[in-house]
């Protein structure tokens, strides 16, 4: 058996030798005139390769390259470097469709926020401005306390730096009893200059310029106590100025003034001082107060400090009073606070 290959697409034919060979004599009515065979354009196959090729063109290397990306081989497989398999364009997910109602609303939103991002920079800017102007504050408080000028700043200022310092009341309080003295030596030396006494009018002037700026400290956390100290200091600076034994009813006038002003700004102090609860021995005090005032009182200046002296007798014996009846009593007795 011998096989004849007449095309690819053509499948084989077989010739079997028992097959009685095809007459000769019929091939001349199978042959065709020679004018058609001439004329007519030879007949193709429906197989042939060039038929193929013309009914579906296969596409070029770059339009292969412009398509669907090539799929990845699976990890481990040989990379043969040969197009992957085109993707179906039914098996992938749809696009979803745009929020319009989400657009909307950050088209609406954004020139608030972008207000918002402003603002928030401003604030920024703000901020860092307050800081260097809060540095450049306590630089000129520095400045004042180094040169003593603490008492002669304007009140605006004073309560800045009173609330803003810290021990504010131990630099006030040190200032103030610096210039006290500077001014007391002033006045003496002044009046050696002269050869001649001043008045006692002028020097208490001269002494109750201070009384502001001791009522200021004594509202400050522990500065009634250094309040009660400079009080009895420009009493004591008047009572070293002499004149007493001239016996001038005007210059005696003078001095009565003088101290029954002390005497209305200490109440108010020893008040204060009662209601910080400090732990200070009043008896110590009002014998000092009584010392001093029975020694005015010999040349005929009096009173001295007598709303003061009241005050804090009233004190003690509010104090010894209820353990004294509870000794006799037997019985336990409380202190209220006095002052509230």
């Amino acid at each position: 058996m011998f096989f004849k290959r007449r095309s690819r697409a053509n499948s084989y034919i077989e010739h079997d030798a028992s097959t009685p060979p095809r007459s000769q004599s019929l091939d001349k009515y199978d042959a065709r005139p020679g004018s058609s065979r001439q004329n007519s354009a030879p007949i193709t196959s429906p197989t042939d390769e060039k038929h193929i090729d013309n009914m579906y063109p296969r596409p070029s290397q770059d339009a292969a390259g412009q398509g669907y990306p090539r799929a990845m081989p699976p990890a481990g497989a040989p990379n043969s470097g040969l197009p992957g398999p085109t993707p179906s364009m039914g098996t992938g997910k749809p696009e979803p469709m745009p929020d319009l109602l989400a657009q909307a609303f950050n088209a609406a939103v954004r020139p608030y926020t972008e207000k918002i991002e402003q603002l928030e920079t401003q604030l920024a800017d703000l901020q860092n401005w307050v800081g260097q102007l809060e540095q450049q504050r306590a630089e000129v408080h520095s400045w004042i306390d180094k040169r003593g000028l603490r008492p002669d700043v304007p009140p605006s200022i004073a309560k800045i730096m009173d609330t803003t310092t810290a021990d504010s009341a131990l630099t006030l309080n040190a200032q103030l009893d610096r210039k006290i003295t500077i001014v007391n030596f002033d006045l003496h030396r002044l009046q050696d200059d002269l050869n001649d006494s001043i008045s006692s009018a002028h020097f208490a002037s001269a002494m109750l310029k201070f009384l502001p700026d001791i009522q200021r400290l004594a509202f400050l956390p522990t500065g009634p106590r250094h309040a009660f100290d400079l009080v009895l200091k420009l009493g004591g600076n008047l009572n070293s100025h002499g004149g007493l034994d001239s016996a001038d009813a005007g210059d005696i006038a003078a001095r009565r003034e003088f101290y029954g002003r002390l005497d209305t700004a200490m109440v108010e102090v020893v008040q204060r001082r009662f209601q910080e609860g400090e732990e200070w021995n009043i008896q110590r005090e009002i014998k000092r107060i009584e010392k001093t005032a029975a020694f005015l009182a010999s040349y005929g200046v009096k009173p001295y400090f007598p709303a003061t002296l009241d005050l804090m007798r009233r004190e003690v014996e509010f104090h010894e009073g209820p353990a004294a009846g509870a000794g006799q009593n037997g019985g336990p007795q409380g202190s209220p606070p006095r002052y509230q």
